[in-house]
């Protein structure tokens, strides 16, 4: 899921994107990039109802392509969705503009884990709309028990052969960062020692590093694996034997927010727009709908209890307590990531 610095800082070149608008002939509008499966056209049609501003809403369905229409040069857009390896790019250079709080009042409804993160420390430029988690997926027909720990996969000879890693350097180091104690975001030189030990101490036992874990569970190939919870949403419904959990450790917590570029043509509009996705009424249909978890607490009163139980959607909150949003290091601390990951694929 992460993003290379230099190919965010290259600007990807993007394909067209797919456009959606309200269509009202308002005498006001705003423009809105947003990821797919997100928001639709009634939140739209309702938001225009709420405050008579019309919404031209393009639509990308990666992070290149994203990347791509945010820096060809045209300040079009108002506010924008953007993953958390994006965020911590564009306040970097900064490409985002600060958040006026008072002209937010559901930043109210959101949990207060959520109100602080890694990439945006004090949530001075991003407000979170959609969040997940890094988990262990498992063959329950091959598994003895439900793997509570991240031990099943980083410190075990017990599943030889069988278990597959992420392929992402940072996500596979963070982790085992975490399960040794440390931050998962720590960029001490021991953490990452310690945690580049235990894998290469690993290595014989895992089978496959793939970004495509939820496909080698599928096929029988393993039967544990490093999986983001939006990799098994896809899938859960293709295989009853395939479970999700959480370690007990806690883990990485993913996350897309809203945010205003620099120079946006009507940051009062974008103020008003970020507010009506964070209620909850709005919240709650649009997590319904495209089955994601959402950090509005009221809005989960309005949840029913399948959605609520769902282990890729909620985790309980003592692990939660445990989970830190995702970081992302630059310059030496990066290099140290990058030179650790390349002695374990070298052993």
């Amino acid at each position: 899921m992460a993003l290379s610095r230099r190919a965010f800082l290259a600007g990807v070149a993007a394909l067209p994107l797919l456009s959606l608008s309200t269509h009202a002939n308002s005498d006001r509008s705003l423009h809105f990039l947003n990821s797919s499966n997100s928001v639709d056209r009634d939140a739209l049609r309702n938001f225009r109802k709420a405050t008579d501003i019309d919404v031209i809403m393009d639509i990308y369905n990666d992070e290149a392509q994203f990347i791509g229409e945010f820096l060809s040069g045209d300040p079009r857009y108002d506010a924008v969705l953007a993953s958390d390896d994006s965020i911590s790019h564009l306040v970097q250079t900064g490409l985002l503009d600060p958040l006026n709080r008072s002209l937010v009042p559901n930043i109210r409804q959101i949990d207060s884990h959520f109100l602080t993160a890694e990439f945006d420390p004090n949530r001075n430029f991003s407000l979170p709309y959609i969040w997940g988690t890094l988990g262990i997926g498992y063959r329950k027909s091959a598994i003895e028990k439900k793997p509570d720990s991240w031990k099943f996969l980083l410190d075990s000879n017990k599943y030889f052969n069988r278990i597959a890693l992420l392929s992402e350097k940072l996500a596979v180091l963070q982790i085992a960062q975490k399960y040794l104690g440390y931050s998962s975001n720590s960029t001490d030189k021991e953490a990452i020692d310690k945690a580049e030990q235990l894998l290469v101490r690993q290595k014989p036992y895992i089978k496959n590093f793939s970004n495509n874990t939820k496909n080698l569970l599928l096929s029988g190939k393993v039967d544990v694996a490093m999986l983001w919870s939006n990799d098994f949403l896809k899938i859960q419904n293709k295989s009853t034997d395939i479970g999700y959990v959480v370690p007990k450790e806690g883990t990485l917590i993913w996350q897309k927010s809203l945010c205003i570029p620099k120079h946006a043509a009507d940051p009062v509009a974008a103020h008003k727009l970020i507010d009506f996705l964070l209620g909850k009424e709005t919240a709650a249909r649009l997590a319904k709908k495209y089955h994601y978890a959402t950090p509005n607490k009221d809005a989960l009163e309005l949840m029913d209890k399948n959605y609520l139980d769902n282990p890729a959607l909620f985790v309980p909150s003592a692990i939660l307590k445990k989970s830190e949003s995702r970081g992302f290091p630059g310059g030496a601390h990066s290099q140290l990531y990058k030179k650790a990951w390349e002695r374990i694929m070298g052993n």
